[in-house]
């Protein structure tokens, strides 16, 4: 429907969603994809009324790179609440098969031992947030004895340890904080932050290996 539509009616699957799953969040991001459509339309130019070319022009632009602009934001998101919309599972890695030749390698063995502490973490938090709190799955930054592989909560850990899990410099550790002031709810998933922060493209397979988000 997003695409279809052109991004215009780009917040009716946010509010079948809000309404399944009763997140007060998805209700905001349905009220701001509403006054984006509208806003949308506005800009685009109506057959009618219009004797200047070059004001055409420019109002077309303007309108086919919003609703682009919509449609990328939207399906990023969309693509995780679906999996909760209807129940489905989550993307599971396929585990990595080492090559005969790493079987002795110690820094493998020890890195995809890592590996599977954060995908055991990450499936503690989805069945059981509480519990994944108390143990401070996610919080490298506070004292604790679980060990998660080196997992870090994008909503709630400082963002200078965010950037140092996931190995990024001082400016995006800026571009993160900036973000997360600037959004009104926590992030409902990872790539939600990717987006808002404008993270360079680069840098999103780390963040995505290392990120946790509380449902």
């Amino acid at each position: 429907m997003v695409i279809a539509s052109a991004g215009i009616f780009t917040a009716v699957p946010f509010a079948h969603a809000a309404h399944r799953l009763r997140r007060p969040s998805l209700w905001w991001w349905t009220a701001l994809y509403t006054a984006a459509a509208v806003a949308l339309l506005f800009i685009m130019p109506s057959s009618q009324g219009q004797t200047a070319a070059s004001t055409t022009d420019v109002r077309s632009t303007l309108g086919a790179l919003g609703a682009i602009a919509i449609m990328v934001a939207a399906c990023i998101q969309l693509s995780g609440i679906r999996r909760d919309v209807y129940g489905l599972p989550q993307p599971v890695r396929p585990p990595l098969q080492p090559q005969p030749s790493w079987g002795a390698d110690p820094a493998v063995a020890a890195a995809l031992a890592l590996r599977a502490k954060r995908e055991e973490a990450r499936t503690l938090v989805a069945r059981d947030p509480a519990l994944a709190r108390d143990l401070r799955i996610g919080r490298p930054d506070l004292p604790r004895q679980f060990d998660d592989g080196g997992l870090v909560d994008i909503n709630t850990a400082p963002s200078s340890v965010i950037a140092q899990c996931c190995g990024l410099d001082d400016r995006a550790a800026e571009q993160i904080e900036r973000a997360r002031q600037q959004h009104p709810v926590p992030f409902q998933s990872v790539d939600e932050l990717l987006v808002f922060a404008e993270l360079d493209v680069s840098s999103w397979d780390l963040i995505r290996e290392r990120a946790v988000v509380y449902p």
